[in-house]
C-alpha cells in the first residue's frame, strides 16, 4: 500500500491537481481575512437575523398552552384529593362498629344491664 494520493481511475492527474490547488488556495492578503472576520461578526451580531425571532410569534400561544396544562394538572390533583377524602369518609361510615366503638361514640351512658346485653349480643 502506498501513501500516494490518487485522483481518477488511472492515477494522478497533475492538471486537475494544479487546478484544484488554485481554486482552494487561501488568499495571502491579510485584508481578506480581516474583511471575512468583519462580515462574520456583522452577521452574528445583527439583531434582525437573530435565531430566536421566529419563536417570539409563538410565545403567547406557548404561554397560554402552558397555563392550560397547569390548570388541568391542578384540577386533576384536586379531584384526586377529593375522591380520596370521599372514600375515607365512606369507609368510616360503612364500617360496622364494634361494641367498644359504640360505647366510645355513644352520647348518653348506657345502664349496666343494657351494656351487658349489647356486649353479649354484639357480633
Amino acid at each position: 500500500m502506498t501513501d500516494t494520493l490518487r485522483i481518477g481511475p488511472d492515477g494522478r492527474d497533475d492538471m486537475v491537481t494544479r487546478a484544484l490547488r488554485e481554486v482552494y488556495t487561501s488568499p495571502d492578503d491579510p485584508a481578506f481575512w480581516d474583511a471575512l472576520e468583519a462580515r462574520i461578526l456583522a452577521r452574528v451580531t445583527a439583531e434582525g437575523d437573530a435565531w430566536y425571532l421566529p419563536f417570539q410569534e409563538w410565545m403567547r400561544t406557548g404561554l397560554v398552552a402552558a397555563g392550560i396544562l397547569v390548570a388541568a394538572a391542578a384540577l386533576t390533583l384536586a379531584q384526586l384529593h377529593t375522591d380520596s377524602r370521599r372514600e375515607a369518609v365512606q369507609s368510616v361510615i360503612e364500617t360496622p362498629r364494634t361494641l367498644a366503638h359504640q360505647m366510645a361514640t355513644e352520647t348518653t351512658p348506657l345502664p349496666d344491664r343494657e351494656a351487658t346485653l349489647r356486649l353479649v349480643t354484639a357480633p
